[in-house]
């Protein structure tokens, strides 16, 4: 199951995979997502945080290429903050050897460290972070 909660005026996004499985359409919605943040008109960072829970399967080659695909013209001015397992920064690391990245990739242990990344990055409190996070955690459980 794939998530999506943005704030498309600040550039912010949250991702979330969950559950046992994800299906062509939620991965088609996440590479969607991402090129509608790779083409807002704002000044300063975009960031998204994607946060693959634990037991969600990841996404197979086909998938991997299509992600780094439109990942491939995320502005420079970007962010993407993946909390997730070993296994999940893993299936990153192999999209960004597909295609260097014109962004920046961090990871987190959790949500709350990952919005300190983003902070940092922001140089500013970035307190939507955390509606965005509760809109999608609450979205999960519908």
């Amino acid at each position: 199951m794939f998530v999506e909660t943005s704030d498309e005026e600040h550039g912010l996004v949250v991702w979330i995979f969950t559950g046992p499985s994800n299906t062509e359409a939620d991965y088609q919605t996440y590479c969607d997502s991402i090129e509608r943040l790779t083409q807002l008109s704002i000044s300063g960072w975009r960031i998204g945080i994607l946060i693959v829970d634990a037991g969600n399967p990841m996404p197979n080659a086909r998938w991997r290429r299509e992600i780094a695909r439109v990942s491939t013209h995320v502005p420079g001015e970007s962010a993407f903050i993946l909390v997730g397992s070993p296994l999940a920064r893993g299936v990153a690391t192999a999209v960004n050897w597909l295609r260097p990245p014109t962004y920046l990739l961090r990871t987190a242990s959790s949500f709350e460290d990952a919005v300190k990344v983003a902070e940092e990055l922001a140089g500013r409190p970035l307190p939507r972070l955390e509606v965005l996070h509760r809109r999608a955690r609450a979205a999960t459980q519908r």
